[in-house]
């Protein structure tokens, strides 16, 4: 048996040894496995997930540039009920009778 094989034999033997071992020892085996398997596995991952989070973004920004115009708009006419209220407050002030009461009006 050559070099290359006594070695993946024995991975294998240590691997099925972490996995029996309990929580501990498979947590360390799947720990290696994903290293081991981590550069096959991700650009296939990226190739699928880079599309995803590239829409998910498109998204985010389309949503918070709308909810920036909402709040603009709200923003608005929130200041023209404000100074609606003002004017109408000031014409009322004026046009209210004088209601001191040191002030007496005896004809």
């Amino acid at each position: 048996m050559g070099l290359i094989h006594w070695r993946q034999d024995g991975i294998q033997q240590h691997f099925g040894e972490m996995l029996e071992a309990g929580k501990g020892g498979r947590a360390i085996a799947f720990g290696i496995g994903a290293v081991v398997l981590a550069p096959i596995l991700l650009p296939a991952i990226g190739k699928v997930a880079k599309p995803i989070a590239k829409a998910t973004l498109k998204n985010g920004i389309t949503l918070y540039e709308k909810g920036k115009v909402a709040v603009a708009e709200a923003n608005e006419v929130w200041e023209d009920i404000l100074a609606e209220a003002k004017a109408e407050a000031m014409v009322e002030s004026h046009q209210m009778p004088n209601a001191d009461p040191n002030h007496n009006h005896k004809g």
